[in-house]
């Protein structure tokens, strides 16, 4: 007999059985709660008619069937038949055994992307359960603020609650189109008691829901705290950007939650270490035991000692402050999108490994299928093979990262090395010794593959080596969908050996961020002794009538600052088309632009005008107007000229996870691994339209091959 828990999930009948259902099912939700919260019940479109179950559906049966055929010699690496491997058996030996299988981590959610509940095809579906992926503990996912405060009736009814920006307008959203812009005033006395009425009420109505997330919403850095008197003095800039908004955010979840122990004891709020609030808090020593902390980190980054150690760092500061069993990780595997064999197994075994009784699970955001253009540099301006089976992403190379992951979910005592051992000889047949002297290569050196052509040549080289001795097989089409997810990087290193040579080069220095006065001016003590560039016209490079020159510099908070001058003869004309920021209607007009590819990520359009308005945009398969630089910015304009200063926070994708809809990712540019970049400024008069560029384009600006190189010294 074989036999697990199966208990079958339940609709709830306040959340939507379609997108056309919204409004019926929020109407009867305010009915019940009295109130517009949002609903973090388990939505309906978390059903999939390929395999006919929930979500939440327990599976404890269906996990030991596919524990017993495990034992058989079963396995399943890869999504649809080439990844499956079925021993042939002429008989099945029932022998006497009383076994028991409880998985080390309860909860084990491989995101809501790819495969998809929500859409997924059959392969990926099968696949997604083949390997114990689970989320039916109910541990919520990231930002679940937004059901607190993201309705358009709270935002209009109660904008006392929300955040007071330096321009005095309340952020409720309605100013922006950007993602989640509206951010609550975390001392609010009046948001407070709505938030934990919030918590009781959903708590009341469903009595099976552990857990409740008050992770804020996406974004929320310092730039979106609230200016309003209660809420000063409370961030922690001497921090760094992993830490300044820590006491804000920590210190009203963790009142939340001992207002909601007196009633409801049994159950969790949960918010994340993430962005700004990434460090465990200073000023709470223990939290109320009913707090639940979900830590992003950068597994992939892992190889690296000094990222692992300062995780486990910042892994082991929370641990002191939380009630045992109130540990959750979210990490990501994004790092598909780079088209780079960025293996890691090992890395995640020895996490999942240390962290067995203490985490309750992870939640894994992984690529998503059929999505070649998500956060890539410009390796991939190049055409990308659509290959994706089983709806994950290069599944090709995404799934040993995958396959690794679930297996530690289950038995965090595994040895990796008979674990990969057995998959090179199973998946890869003749080729296993080849393909185990890639991927051990790439491990050790894919973070740095985009930057050195002798770390790719050297890769593709063992890559061909496991082509020949696959041949014209079945392990040789496994192989081959690993070289067809490659050919970015096959292409990106020509472009290496050459792209450096053409273009000019700027070289900026390191200041403190903190001595920047951001006035447009570039008059202070920051900007002395910062090399200055001039820009040339885009088509034949000379010097332009209106002179234009810039300055560059490396914040020590992570941020790259430019200050742009330009000279103008006509300055009572100046071509002003907007007052608003994001409005694209800007281009053409007089502004200045400021175009950034980094080591993960191209490329990245910043514009601002003489009177301030900014618009930006990611061009990676863009344009995406959604996404947004958090830049801080000033303009200054003078009798002969006007200027600009920008301050743009990056975000090293190593460290703190990506966010493809905020900042700048990309790690500070050196020798080894520089930025491409461009400065240029548009200027009309009449049907006259004069554009020039640090690195002349020969025409339009939106040419990444022919941006600059930039590094810091």
């Amino acid at each position: 007999m074989l036999l697990g828990h199966d208990k079958d999930f339940t609709l709830s009948p306040y959340v939507p059985h379609d997108y056309k259902d919204t409004q019926r099912a929020f109407k009867e939700w305010d009915a019940r709660t009295g109130e517009h919260f949002g609903n973090p019940a388990p939505a309906c479109w978390g059903y999939s008619p390929t395999v006919d179950l929930w979500e939440f559906d327990e599976r404890g049966t269906l996990n030991a069937v596919y524990e017993y055929l495990r034992g058989l010699g079963v396995r399943w690496y890869m999504p649809g038949d080439l990844g499956e491997i079925v021993p042939a058996l002429k008989m099945i030996a029932l022998t006497p055994m009383d076994k028991t299988v409880k998985p080390d981590f309860p909860y084990r959610n491989l995101g809501d992307y790819s495969p998809s509940f929500r859409g997924g095809n059959r392969d990926g579906m099968l696949y997604k359960l083949r390997c114990g992926f689970d989320a039916t503990l109910g541990i919520p996912g990231p930002h679940g603020m937004n059901n607190v405060n993201g309705r358009d009736e709270v935002r209009k009814d109660h904008p006392e609650y929300f955040a007071l920006r330096k321009d005095g307008q309340r952020a409720t959203g309605t100013a922006s189109a950007k993602y989640n812009d509206y951010y609550a005033c975390l001392s609010s006395p009046e948001f407070f008691d709505y938030t934990v009425k919030y918590a009781r009420t959903v708590f009341d109505i469903y009595p099976d829901l552990k857990y409740l997330s008050l992770w804020p919403n996406d974004g929320f850095y310092i730039g979106s705290m609230c200016q309003c008197d209660l809420c000063q003095g409370k961030c922690t800039l001497e921090r760094g950007t992993d830490g300044h908004l820590s006491d804000y955010v920590w210190d009203f979840v963790n009142r939340v939650a001992i207002e909601l122990y007196k009633t409801h004891p049994d159950r969790k709020v949960q918010c994340g270490s993430y962005g700004a609030y990434k460090l465990p808090p200073l000023k709470i020593a223990k939290f109320s035991p009913n707090v639940m902390v979900c830590i992003v980190q950068p597994r992939y980054g892992f190889n690296n000692p000094e990222t692992r150690a300062k995780s486990l760092e910042i892994r082991k500061g929370w641990l002191d402050k939380l009630a045992p069993g109130n540990l959750q990780i979210y990490c990501h595997y994004l790092d598909s999108g780079s088209h780079l064999p960025s293996y890691y197994p090992r890395a995640i075994a020895e996490d999942l490994h240390s962290l067995k009784g203490l985490s309750q699970g992870e939640f894994i955001e992984l690529s998503w299928a059929n999505i070649d253009n998500s956060g890539k540099s410009a390796r991939e301006q190049v055409p990308v093979p659509a290959a994706s089976q089983g709806d994950m992403h290069a599944p090709g190379f995404n799934h040993l990262n995958v396959y690794v992951t679930g297996r530690y979910y289950w038995d965090a005592d595994l040895d990796i090395n008979a674990l990969l051992n057995e998959y090179y000889e199973k998946f890869y047949g003749p080729a296993a010794k080849e393909m185990k002297a890639l991927i051990e290569y790439s491990e050790a050196n894919w973070q740095r593959m985009g930057a050195k052509v002798e770390l790719i040549d050297k890769a593709l080289e063992l890559l061909a080596a496991a082509r020949k001795a696959a041949g014209d097989t079945v392990y040789g089409k496994r192989v081959e969908l690993l070289v067809e997810y490659l050919q970015p990087m096959k292409q990106w290193r020509d472009k290496l050996v050459t792209r450096t040579k053409d273009v000019p080069r700027a070289v900026t220095v390191v200041r403190k961020s903190a001595d920047l006065k951001l006035d447009g001016k570039l008059d202070e003590a920051f900007w002395k002794d910062v090399p200055v560039y001039e820009l040339k016209e885009c088509k034949g490079g000379q010097s332009p009538t209106n002179k234009t020159t810039f300055k560059v510099v490396w914040g020590d908070d992570e941020s790259i600052v430019f200050g742009i001058r330009c000279e103008d003869s006509d300055m009572k004309n100046l071509n002003i088309t907007t007052r608003k920021n994001d409005d694209f209607g800007m281009f053409p007009s007089d502004g200045a632009e400021i175009f950034l590819e980094t080591q993960e990520h191209a490329y990245y359009h910043i514009g601002i005008n003489p009177v301030g308005a900014m618009a930006d945009i990611d061009w990676s398969g863009g344009p995406n107007l959604a996404w947004s630089s958090c830049a801080e910015y000033a303009a200054y304009v003078g009798d002969t000229f006007w200027s600009v200063e920008v301050r743009i926070p990056t975000f090293d994708w190593t460290k703190m996870g990506r966010d493809p809809l905020k900042k700048v990712e990309g790690k500070k540019p050196t020798d080894t691994a520089p930025w491409f970049f461009n400065v240029c400024r548009e200027r009309v008069r009449g049907e006259a339209n004069e554009l020039s560029a640090f690195s002349p384009t020969g025409g339009s600006f939106l040419q990444p091959m022919k941006f600059g190189v930039l590094i810091v010294k």
